[in-house]
């Protein structure tokens, strides 16, 4: 499975839930069936929402979660994972889509790996600890991939270096991959002002320097970004 990480929720195009089964690739596209699958995932309707749980295809529980909303991907209540081994490897819980209250990760063994505190999704105190239970200098879990000197210096790099191929104004949002080396791929436009404005868009992007990786439990990651470029 792709190292990625997904700075969005899988939206479902589903209408009904009960106990169906969905099933999905290693990117969580929806199939049509378990050919090719390496997910599903089951739901369940309650008086507060809905209860997703989702599989890896030999049915191992990969993760739990309560959403009050799952259309517009909103969780209310507690989202659990799990390693492959069946060992959990996060408790999280959200209120209106933000977390609330203590949020824990262990190790595959079962230890303790860290423990934070949020409210309202404001991150409050936390604590990281070694796998034999000593804690060490704490250190966030997720770290945005970042362009040297910041957006304002992004932005300065692409008025200098972008060639209008003609006079048309608008906005060009980008999604793209920051590796973990920095640099750029998997350009996909989304939202566009025509092909030619999109493509000089995608050229400059990919021009620029190399970024700073974003980080997830310490290491680096390949990481899904969005930036717009607005053209007056």
């Amino acid at each position: 499975m792709k190292n990625t990480i997904l700075l969005a929720f899988f939206f479902l195009s589903i209408s009904f839930y009960g106990q169906k089964k969905v099933y999905f690739n290693e990117d969580f596209k929806e199939l049509p069936t378990a050919q090719d699958a390496t997910y599903y995932s089951t739901y369940e309707d309650t008086k507060k929402g809905t209860n997703r749980v989702t599989y890896y295809i030999d049915g191992t529980k990969r993760n739990s979660n309560q959403f009050s909303d799952i259309k517009k991907g909103i969780k209310n209540g507690k989202s659990e994972y799990w390693f492959k081994s069946g060992v959990k490897e996060s408790a999280e819980f959200y209120v209106n889509n933000k977390l609330e209250g203590k949020q824990t990760r262990y190790y595959e063994s079962g230890h303790l790996k860290r423990s934070e505190n949020y409210k309202s999704n404001e991150f409050i105190d936390g604590k990281c600890f070694d796998e034999n239970g000593t804690e060490i200098t704490f250190f966030p879990y997720f770290v945005h991939p970042e362009y040297p000197g910041g957006l304002s210096a992004f932005y300065k790099h692409v008025s200098r270096n972008f060639k209008a191929p003609n006079e048309e104004k608008g906005r060009i949002k980008i999604n793209f991959v920051v590796e973990k080396d920095g640099t750029i791929t998997d350009c996909k436009i989304k939202q566009g002002i025509n092909t030619a404005m999109n493509a000089e868009a995608i050229r400059v992007l990919k021009s620029s320097v190399l970024w700073t990786p974003g980080r997830v439990d310490g290491k680096d990651a390949r990481v899904k970004f969005s930036i717009p470029i607005t053209i007056r």
